[in-house]
């Protein structure tokens, strides 16, 4: 307690002491670290979206919004898809998942990953070689 010069009697004001501070701080540290560790990681696709893709998509028939949800394919690939499918002189454009390759921005790692959400027509036609033109 501290006297003012009116006599009265305040409370000087109060520390915390750094020894207790340094405690609370590491308790915190330590349960955010632990959480952390112990945590499980975020699903790659949500459930959604994968219950979406349960059926295999036709890419010579779906339109860009369907395209949309294989993963990877944003708007800008979809039209890619859409028109290098349309200039292609052959019907079906896409006989198997490497066809997919001849479309612009689309390389063997995105092909590689669309494969299992895409399906081709039931006639088992050889994909297309790479020097046959589109």
């Amino acid at each position: 307690m501290i006297a003012d010069s009116n006599a009265r009697l305040t409370r000087a004001p109060r520390t915390p002491l750094p020894g207790a501070c340094l405690g609370i701080a590491a308790a915190l540290l330590a349960a955010h670290v632990t959480c952390c560790l112990t945590a499980a990681p975020a699903p790659r696709v949500d459930p959604p979206r994968r219950a979406q893709m349960a059926l295999r998509l036709d890419p010579n028939l779906a339109n860009a919004a369907d395209l949309q949800l294989l993963p990877g394919i944003g708007p800008k690939l979809a039209q890619n898809i859409i028109t290098f499918r349309e200039a292609s002189a052959d019907a079906p454009a896409f006989r198997a998942a490497d066809d997919l390759d001849g479309v612009p921005r689309i390389g063997p790692r995105t092909v590689e990953r669309l494969r299992p959400f895409l399906r081709f027509p039931e006639e088992r036609l050889p994909p297309r070689r790479q020097s046959d033109p589109p």
